[in-house]
């Protein structure tokens, strides 16, 4: 089920959302499918999934906002006073940490989009790339589970983190010793910090 089949088990009772939900989720597959092939793909793909979530949190919480905007219209001010209100009341909904991998979200997902037109930050493209859809699978993570916390009272969540060698497709075995280095840490880091 890859890193995002925790977003699978929810269930909503309105079937608007449900179909979003599920949206969100064959985005994620996609995304997934091009992180290694195609990471500008990737990072294009999972944008536009950070607006579906903005969609979700406007139906939801009954904000207002019309169901057309893009992901800069739900968190960017602009010059009009009511855009302004309906960005203040969305920003109010989803909260500060949740409004700020949006954000992240926005911005690694432009540099996406823009490739080449982009200031290369000493980077190669190939290397850039990599690195944004890296940085934006770990904040997607935090971000979907942060929704599911809200809106389907998840509590179970906290230990769910990206990993690559959950990517559909991958053997993980020949992923290497860091992905692998990287997953026992974290499960190291875990058995010891839990109280007894």
């Amino acid at each position: 089920m890859g890193n995002f089949g925790f977003l699978r088990e929810c269930r909503m009772e309105s079937e608007e959302l449900q179909a979003m939900y599920d949206a969100i989720g064959e985005g994620l597959e996609r995304a997934e499918r091009e992180y290694r092939k195609n990471p500008r793909d990737c990072g294009i793909i999972l944008r536009g999934v950070a607006e579906q979530i903005c969609r979700v949190y406007n139906l939801y919480y009954e904000i207002g906002c019309p169901r057309s905007n893009s992901l800069e219209q739900f968190l960017c001010y602009t010059q009009e006073e009511a855009h302004n209100t309906q960005v203040s009341r969305f920003l109010s909904a989803v909260r500060k940490e949740q409004r700020d991998r949006l954000n992240r979200l926005r911005v690694l997902g432009d540099d996406c989009i823009w490739g080449e037109d982009a200031p290369d930050r000493g980077m190669t493209l190939e290397d850039r790339m990599a690195q944004n859809v890296r940085r934006m699978m770990d904040t997607m993570t935090e971000t979907l589970k942060s929704m599911c916390a809200r809106i389907n009272g998840r509590d179970d969540l906290e230990d769910i983190h990206f990993m690559e060698s959950r990517l559909p497709g991958q053997d993980v075995e020949t992923l290497g010793t860091q992905a692998d280095g990287v997953e026992k840490k974290g499960l190291i880091r875990k058995l010891f910090s839990r109280k007894n």
